[in-house]
């Protein structure tokens, strides 16, 4: 009886190639995030980086630092993340820098009201528009911070922004990369971000529910 070896070794190949093929596909089953990215509800958040501010000195961020992997809903010890997206010559950001800062510090429990729910911390990010007279810096993102300088921010003197100092960190995106990679509307633009880096809302596609209203209402806490 004749034995073709070459026909058993173009089957043996063959095999190997199938073997191959079907490792890589479970390989990407388990491995490919089937949540796409983007900014909408539902969706995981895209990078947010850059060097901040947190009212000592700069350092450089990244958002998925504050994150957390493993999350499930219903676990209160993950913290969430609101990203506030603003321009200190934006008088619309300037009018809400009271309200801004009363929800994070209450959130964030670092008030001297603190809820009950889980910790929602706040971060700003601050670009400057690509419109005549947007014209920011370090300084001024310090100034509209901390309320402090000689700065000019939206409607004057930055130490008259409405509200207190703010206590939370600031992001340097003069550049506008983080922005444009969240296709940001305009400013204000807020998002709640949950421990696991997924959008749980957008204040763009709910035009008539304050920020600190929907905390409430998707976070959970005493109303």
């Amino acid at each position: 009886m004749k034995y073709d070896e070459e026909a058993d070794i173009r089957t043996d190949t063959a095999i190997k190639i199938m073997a191959l093929f079907f490792a890589s596909i479970m390989f990407l089953a388990f491995t490919t995030d089937p949540i796409a990215s983007g900014t909408k509800e539902g969706q995981r958040a895209p990078a947010l980086e850059g060097l901040s501010y947190n009212g000592t000195g700069w350092t450089e961020f990244s958002m998925d630092d504050w994150l957390v992997d493993n999350w499930t809903a219903g676990d209160t010890t993950g913290e969430w993340l609101v990203v506030e997206f603003i321009d200190t010559d934006c008088g619309f950001c300037w009018d809400a820098g009271s309200e801004t800062g009363q929800a994070a510090d209450y959130f964030s429990k670092t008030g001297a009201e603190k809820w009950d729910g889980p910790v929602v911390n706040f971060v700003a990010n601050v670009g400057e528009l690509n419109i005549p007279g947007h014209e920011s810096s370090r300084d001024e993102i310090i100034a509209f911070r901390d309320k402090s300088g000689e700065e000019t921010c939206a409607k004057g003197d930055c130490t008259n922004r409405p509200g207190n100092p703010h206590s939370f960190t600031y992001i340097d995106d003069l550049d506008l990369d983080n922005m444009d990679e969240w296709k940001v509307p305009g400013t204000p633009a807020y998002y709640l971000i949950q421990p696991d880096g997924i959008v749980a809302w957008v204040s763009s596609e709910n035009p008539r529910e304050k920020v600190g209203d929907a905390i409430i209402r998707i976070v959970g806490g005493e109303q």
